[in-house]
């Protein structure tokens, strides 16, 4: 079993991973886009900005939260990278519950850490946010990702019948479903395995 205590320890806060995030706007900006991330990063710096802005956990969540009965040992390392879609609206959400909670969290970038994402695939892909839950140890609880349930259930209906129901159609959906949730099955899910 792979100990994940010496990738927490590489891991960074929020704040760090804002300004990361921001730093590789600039690289993309500077060097012409090359890997055309410039509009990826700057919409998930904008999103993930106004969610942490904005955010309010709803009386559900708030209930939730107080009737868990977590081990305050428990450790979040997040998998993601900056011009990620999915991780632009997850991660704010593992941050202000991490913070909800009085719990450490981290976040450490999948393309520096290939060796780690390739133990978390998801249909063979290295789809992230991979969210991490360890121990004191550094031993791993759970994993959750790369999206709340209903995400993946739209994704397995694009990839089953992609003609019938097109990306855009997904990646419309998909947002729709973000927006309108706004963090609740993600708070729900991630207390279900912390709880676990």
């Amino acid at each position: 079993m792979l100990n994940l205590e010496t990738y927490f320890k590489k891991g960074i806060s929020y704040e760090s991973y804002i300004e990361k995030t921001e730093n590789q706007l600039e690289e993309e900006v500077e060097n012409g886009d090359p890997k055309e991330f410039v509009q990826h990063y700057s919409m998930g710096l904008q999103r993930m900005n106004r969610i942490t802005k904005s955010f309010q956990f709803s009386d559900v969540s708030l209930a939730e939260i107080e009737k868990a009965s977590l081990d305050k040992s428990i450790r979040l390392l997040t998998i993601t990278e900056g011009w990620c879609g999915d991780a632009s609206q997850i991660v704010p959400v593992v941050h202000l519950l991490a913070e909800k909670l009085g719990i450490e969290n981290r976040y450490i970038s999948r393309d520096e850490n290939l060796e780690l994402i390739e133990r978390y695939k998801t249909n063979g892909a290295l789809s992230i946010p991979i969210v991490l839950g360890i121990d004191s140890e550094g031993k791993e609880l759970f994993h959750y990702g790369p999206r709340p349930q209903k995400g993946m259930e739209l994704l397995k209906k694009f990839k089953e019948n992609p003609d019938k129901y097109s990306k855009d159609e997904f990646h419309a959906d998909l947002q729709k479903f973000y927006n309108t949730n706004k963090g609740e099955d993600i708070i729900h899910e991630l207390l279900s395995l912390m709880n676990a």
